[in-house]
């Protein structure tokens, strides 16, 4: 893979910050809901995000940005 360029790695970073913001939205909501097909979606948009976070975590890390 080629190496990244310093304005990739942070928007790489920017958006990392971003899913982690919805996904923690998403927990709240979570603890907040009742109704399980709802949750149940919740959870499942969270998981997404958390994946999202997790590939451009690794991304950046690889390239000695981000911890």
């Amino acid at each position: 893979m080629s190496q990244l360029s310093t304005r990739e790695l942070l928007y790489l970073e920017d958006s990392s910050k971003i899913f982690e913001a919805i996904e923690k939205t998403c927990r709240h909501a979570m603890s907040e809901c009742t109704d399980p097909q709802v949750k149940n979606l919740i959870q499942n948009m969270s998981s997404q995000h958390r994946q999202w976070i997790q590939s451009s975590a690794s991304l950046v890390s690889g390239s000695g940005r981000m911890q």
